[in-house]
């Protein structure tokens, strides 16, 4: 969950009314909205790292390759393909929650065990 510190008190709605209300200027709440983008960014590239780090537990960057270039039986290759589909499809799904701040992604819960 994202949190920022305000006046001593810690705060989790980063609502533009609210903070306001707290009596946050403009630039204090342009710094918090700008903390809290940098860290979706992060999640999200975590997201998008862990995703990879899965895929290639499961089918090197050459095995992907030599699957593409029909060096496997087809079954290996569509097993190939079956793969990073369902490994994108969770990690898709990881990107576009809303509370990506509060996921762990990097929990087996989250991917597939292909």
């Amino acid at each position: 969950m994202f949190t920022y510190i305000y006046q001593g008190n810690t705060y989790t709605n980063t609502d533009i009314a609210y903070m306001r209300n707290l009596g946050m200027d403009d630039e204090a709440i342009e710094a918090v909205h700008s903390q809290k983008e940098y860290e979706l960014e992060r999640a999200n590239a975590g997201v998008r790292d862990e995703c990879e780090k899965r895929i290639t537990k499961h089918w090197s960057p050459i095995g992907q390759i030599n699957a593409a270039l029909g060096i496997y039986s087809a079954a290996e290759a569509q097993d190939c393909i079956d793969c990073i589909n369902a490994h994108r499809s969770a990690c898709n799904l990881l990107l576009e929650r809303s509370d990506l701040l509060d996921v762990n992604y990097t929990d087996d819960a989250h991917w597939p065990s292909v």
